[in-house]
């Protein structure tokens, strides 16, 4: 009877170990530290656009150039791949 005991309490101990384990795992709830301001996500998505913006010009910029050189295939698309790598 005694192993019984000893069998369920090592159970018992195992699980409460387990469960504090995965409590401690979990992410606090900080209240110090609140969810984005809506004002915030709409400068993130403004900034986004034009940042777009400029990597369509860019990009036409650098077809433009290529196109005015007359380059094709390989050499085209070395020349855009190193003008697009270069500061606007």
């Amino acid at each position: 009877m005694s192993r019984i005991w000893c069998a369920l309490s090592a159970v018992a101990l195992c699980s409460l170990i387990a469960i504090g384990g995965a409590i401690a795992q979990q992410p606090p709830s900080s209240p110090l530290s609140p969810a984005p301001a809506a004002s915030d996500k709409a400068a993130a998505k403004k900034k986004a656009a034009e940042d777009r913006k400029m990597k369509q010009q860019k990009t036409a910029g650098c077809q433009k150039q290529a196109k005015d050189q007359k380059l094709t295939g390989a050499q085209r698309t070395a020349f855009i791949q190193t003008c697009m790598a270069r500061p606007f």
